[in-house]
């Protein structure tokens, strides 16, 4: 399937996902045939991109996630509901997120061999529920391969979930700002690490609230709240960093599109060891899909194919099924182990835009 930006959606094109909002109802349902008012809708209501079928190949090479879409609903609306509930009652509901934590690290468990992949939408206004279950169940994973003990990963989940509830005391115009923020604002913005850790400390245990005052501290110091380095960063933070960077940037904000996961492969690469713990960068990288399967992709040979296996560790190199020859000719049942063929490159992964004004034989 294809992540379309709503600048890029065309009357046609098929949803191959569903979208829900953060109280779990469904706002757009797979197999709709997106037509001009529903394009418009779908702007009114915020929502950036939508995953559309991808004519182009099977649907048998899509990637899996890593939890359950019935997961996703459940545990975002926990997250919706419980934020939602602080900013009326200033309390948090403790129960309710564990639970939410337990089903994350079973689901995230069942697939623990799975490279990591996020696939959901969200509205604006749904992004911080979103984004704190991506993170989390990123996090979880990171622990589960760093052999952390059971308790260890809940209150690393837990610390997780809750790294920005402080921004429930932010104003959503900053948060949503599309503009450069001012100096006072970046201040303003910055005080949600802290507001965080007072939030959760009341009511978690204090190594998981670490999480919400740490998380933007960075490995060489130049980070904030108090611009601690390495060993005085907590563990649990250290590896949130990690994932609330990775989601964070494959995620559309009002300021910015969201970025292709090979792209934010190179941008965790580059961070290690100065904002990230060069040994948590190197276990996310590790475990991340940086070709996803599906992907389209352009060879050195000028040859058009899509990532049909992908091997743990050699992410670099997946087997390309060949779709168009160099002269834009379909080509049947050619495969390309990059593994094998060492001096076959990928130069260029088409973005669905591109994929979108693809014109083959026998198609219109």
């Amino acid at each position: 399937m294809l992540r379309v930006s709503i600048e890029h959606l065309q009357p046609g094109l098929v949803v191959a996902q569903n979208i829900y909002n953060a109280n779990s109802n469904l706002l757009l349902g797979h197999g709709t045939v997106l037509n001009e008012y529903i394009i418009g809708k779908l702007k009114k209501i915020n929502i950036d991109a939508v995953y559309v079928k991808n004519p182009y190949f099977d649907f048998a090479y899509e990637p899996r996630e890593l939890i359950r879409e019935k997961t996703r609903i459940q545990t975002i609306k926990i997250a919706h509901n419980t934020f939602k509930s602080f900013s009326k009652s200033k309390k948090i509901n403790v129960a309710d997120l564990q639970q939410a934590v337990k089903i994350i690290i079973d689901d995230v468990a069942r697939n623990k061999n799975s490279l990591i992949y996020l696939t959901d939408i969200r509205t604006h206004d749904d992004y911080t529920f979103g984004h704190s279950i991506n993170t989390c169940l990123i996090s979880v994973v990171i622990g589960l391969k760093m052999q952390l003990l059971r308790q260890e990963i809940q209150e690393l989940a837990l610390g997780v979930i809750l790294h920005d509830i402080g921004k429930m005391l932010i104003p959503v115009g900053l948060l949503n700002k599309k503009e450069t923020l001012t100096a006072e604002e970046w201040r303003t913005l910055q005080e949600h690490a802290d507001l965080g850790f007072q939030i959760s400390k009341e009511t978690v245990p204090l190594l998981s609230a670490n999480v919400a005052c740490q998380h933007h501290e960075n490995y060489d110091g130049s980070g904030y709240p108090r611009g601690i380095s390495e060993k005085d960063i907590h563990l649990y933070a250290k590896i949130a960093a990690v994932a609330d960077l990775y989601d964070a940037i494959t995620s559309d904000r009002p300021y910015r599109p969201a970025v292709l996961p090979h792209e934010a492969y190179e941008v965790i690469l580059g961070s290690r060891g100065t904002k990230l713990d060069p040994k948590i960068a190197d276990i996310f990288l590790e475990n991340v899909a940086l070709y996803p399967m599906g992907t389209m992709v352009l060879l050195d040979t000028d040859e058009i194919g899509v990532v049909t296996k992908i091997y743990p560790k050699l992410q670099a190199r997946p087997v390309i099924k060949i779709i168009l020859d160099n002269k834009g000719q379909d080509v049947c049942e050619k495969y390309i182990d990059l593994t094998q063929e060492l001096t076959r490159f990928i130069v260029k992964v088409l973005k669905p835009q591109e994929i979108i004004k693809i014109r083959r034989p026998g198609l219109s």
